[in-house]
């Protein structure tokens, strides 16, 4: 990079200008996160599939065929999820508005344990931690959006279409440069290595929210396909994806069933959270991508604040690249 323009400044100043940059850059990202999003997802998932539809193309296949025919099946799948998810929006915006009264029958085994132990509350006074009001709200908003999904879907898998059909000219045009070798060496270095981990993560979690859909049905539980839905989806999500899909269906044995049931479904999913990323995904991966838990985490915190969910899912591909990137860019001129 050609900063030789600020060498006359002082260190400070430097530092300070590249910051405010930092900052411009970051605001206007946040402003664009819906188009952002949309378009990163494309990106991502064309990348996923371009190794699938290269290879239909090499056995006679016409890429545009089997780019539409590709997107047409994901575009199904996402439909029959909505679907279900819609169809089971008006029993859970239900639930959700009788579960504040049915906790508090629940935790009178609570406030008695509590009271033997010289701890004296209501149940009242133990719901008063948690704003039941804004759990009912959250719920019903985030329901009400799912009919909406469908249409931004279709903008994603249609901005996915031309770059799968356009994404062997681009490489073409990319590699017939001779400037920056080292950067594009390393990134595509870090697309491959993003590519394995995205396939990784979606194998684990197909296979984790299949697991909590059967552990869910055994349950005699309601909405256990929205449950593993809400598996998959979160699995994407660093360190507290699979602990964040667990609280939803540990409130909702807690209230059919008692606090024992509720903390075995817990033990369940610290279970399967440990399986599938200490042992599942490292066979699968190696050290592929050398990112510590610290790290992950921070991504993923700076992400979601930024672009929100689909920002706290593509956290650590996205960091990933823009490290090898910026160490490319270091890397002095040979």
């Amino acid at each position: 990079m050609n900063q030789g323009w600020l060498k006359p400044f002082a260190p400070f100043v430097q530092g300070l200008f590249m910051l405010a940059c930092l900052t411009v850059v970051l605001i206007g990202l946040y402003l664009a996160a819906p188009l952002v999003n949309q378009v990163l997802l494309a990106l991502f998932l064309a990348v996923m599939l371009d190794p699938l539809i290269s290879r239909l193309a090499q056995r006679g296949v016409p890429r545009i065929l089997s780019s539409l025919l590709v997107i047409a099946l994901l575009l199904l799948l996402i439909v029959i999820i909505i679907l279900s998810l819609s169809a089971s929006a008006p029993d859970l915006i239900q639930l959700s508005r009788q579960a504040p009264g049915l906790v508090v029958a629940r935790l009178q085994t609570l406030t008695q344990s509590l009271d033997q132990m010289g701890m004296v509350f209501t149940s009242d006074e133990l719901m008063n931690f948690v704003d039941t009001g804004a759990v009912v709200r959250m719920v019903t908003t985030q329901l009400s959006l799912i009919p909406g999904m469908l249409s931004w879907w279709v903008m994603v898998f249609l901005m996915q279409l031309f770059m799968l059909y356009e994404l062997p000219m681009f490489k073409t045009a990319l590699y017939a440069s001779e400037r920056h070798p080292r950067l594009l060496s390393a990134l595509e270095e870090g697309v491959q290595s993003v590519a394995i981990y995205v396939r990784v993560k979606t194998l684990a979690g197909l296979l984790g929210g299949i697991i909590v859909w059967a552990a869910a049905s055994l349950l005699g539980l309601k909405f256990a396909f929205l449950w593993g839905v809400l598996m998959f989806i979160l699995n994407y999500v660093p360190v507290l994806g699979s602990f964040l899909a667990a609280i939803p269906m540990v409130i909702q044995t807690f209230i059919l069933f008692d606090a024992k049931i509720s903390l075995l479904v817990a033990g369940f999913f610290v279970v399967l959270n440990l399986s599938l990323s200490n042992v599942f995904e490292p066979l699968m991966l190696g050290k592929r991508l050398n990112m510590s838990i610290t790290a992950q985490l921070l991504a993923f915190l700076f992400w979601q604040a930024l672009l929100g969910i689909t920002g706290a899912i593509l956290a650590i591909p996205l960091t990933f690249l823009l490290k090898k990137v910026w160490l490319a860019l270091r890397q002095p001129a040979s």
